[in-house]
């Protein structure tokens, strides 16, 4: 099974950062991700990056930040204050990158990606690649499914 997510949004505050007991940091913050048929539709999701891209979030992303984020999902269990059993998704982010305008030197979107030994690449891409990028994820998750699912193509992203 395959579990990819590729949200687009706004950072809703500042990223907070962490250090856990093992001595790994994470940046956390929360993106709000609009409905484009129901603009009364949003989504808040909680979004965790981990070590050096934790440190370029924490440098880089402020509250309003522009963001398409590619990642999975983590499902967290909890007891609320009120005794009831609850539940939260999070991204765990592979993929950052800003989207939309800002100075004329930074209107290449800046991505970040966490290869596995955890080292941050930093790469100027165009929507062009990052949705060719998304059209590989449907295809891989259209062969390894069982269910059908629609053809992927990057006209539609």
């Amino acid at each position: 099974m395959i579990n990819v997510i590729i949200v687009g949004g706004n950072a809703t505050v500042d990223p907070t950062t962490n250090t856990t007991a093992s001595g790994k940091k994470v940046a956390r913050f929360r993106l709000a991700v609009n409905n484009p048929l129901n603009e009364k539709e949003v989504l808040y999701i909680d979004v965790d990056t981990w070590e050096k891209q934790a440190d370029f979030v924490e440098k880089y992303v402020k509250k309003g930040s522009a963001l398409c984020v590619v990642g999975r999902l983590k499902m967290d269990e909890f007891t609320g204050k009120d005794g009831q059993k609850r539940s939260k998704y999070t991204i765990i982010t592979e993929r950052l990158n800003f989207v939309g305008g800002g100075k004329k030197a930074d209107t290449a979107s800046n991505n970040t990606s966490s290869s596995d030994d955890g080292d941050v690449v930093k790469e100027v891409i165009d929507d062009e690649a990052f949705a060719a990028t998304a059209a590989k994820a449907m295809a891989k998750l259209r062969a390894n499914s069982s269910v059908s699912t629609t053809k992927a193509t990057t006209e539609e992203f």
